[in-house]
């Protein structure tokens, strides 16, 4: 029997390949940047989790010449949520892989790792849409200008500085990008919280999503600032295999077991702005 043969089982290594679309992953999660990460959840039983949550302060008030200022205590609230199973797999045939024809391993990697990414990515969107109505502004009647977010921009209160991240859509860019208050990618003199930042207005780095889409006339744009929100992590990553004797194929599936979370509400601000 000849040696070093190569088979399929020897290619398509789940062990190798978990690695791979985790890195990929975290590449292609263009949110990730505004979420702690938390892993303590791993190997512990259950999938309802009770999660910790700053309780906002409430907006600031009208304090008059010699007048205290309102101190309000920080108290800490909980909420209970689901842990969720994200998937996806894939179906090589055996010509496929050993006729070296392209990389199909490798796109195997990459689609499975961009799919997972861009699961997160949609859940961090929608758990954003829960933010408080304390921290919301406007009706969708106008359109998202210079003026109208440093308004949106007061709900921060005092700790209205610091790093933060405005999510727009491609369509609402050519609007800021007219303001004096504009600047460049190339002049923002602080770290790019996320990659693919376009500039910054009003100190909030401004990122493109095509993901912010118009519904009903109007766009919901986000102001968030890092720790705003949570990834809590069940499971990483897995990649199983599997093969189908019959037609001669190999399933590979990755899935990972998490929930999103908004962790500070004084951290993130709703904004309804008109299309």
């Amino acid at each position: 029997m000849a040696t070093g043969t190569t088979k399929l089982e020897n290619m398509v290594n789940p062990e190798v390949m978990a690695p791979m679309v985790s890195a990929k992953l975290e590449a292609a999660m263009k949110f990730a940047p505004l979420a702690t990460i938390d892993r303590t959840l791993q190997g512990k039983p259950g999938d309802t989790v009770t999660l910790p949550k700053y309780a906002y302060i409430g907006d600031a008030e009208d304090v008059g010449e010699g007048e205290a200022i309102p101190i309000e205590k920080m108290a800490t609230s909980t909420t209970k949520v689901s842990v969720k199973k994200a998937g996806k797999g894939v179906e090589l045939t055996d010509e496929s892989v050993l006729s070296g024809y392209g990389d199909p391993m490798g796109e195997a990697v990459n689609q499975l790792g961009l799919s997972i990414a861009n699961k997160l990515d949609n859940d961090v969107l929608a758990v954003l849409d829960n933010i408080i109505s304390a921290m919301t502004v406007g009706d969708g009647t106008a359109t998202l200008t210079s003026n109208f977010i440093a308004d949106a921009l007061v709900k921060f209160g005092e700790d209205i500085d610091g790093e933060k991240v405005l999510l727009i859509a491609p369509a609402q860019l050519a609007e800021l990008r007219k303001s004096e208050d504009w600047i460049k990618a190339t002049d923002i003199g602080a770290d790019i919280i996320i990659k693919g930042t376009v500039g910054m207005i009003h100190g909030c780095q401004v990122v493109l999503s095509n993901k912010i889409k118009a519904e009903n006339g109007a766009y919901t744009n986000y102001i968030v600032k890092p720790g705003a929100l949570a990834i809590y992590l069940k499971r990483d990553t897995e990649i199983e295999n599997d093969r189908d004797i019959v037609n001669k194929t190999t399933v590979i599936t990755a899935d990972k077991h998490y929930t999103t979370h908004i962790a500070d509400d004084a951290k993130a601000i709703k904004i309804s702005a008109k299309e």
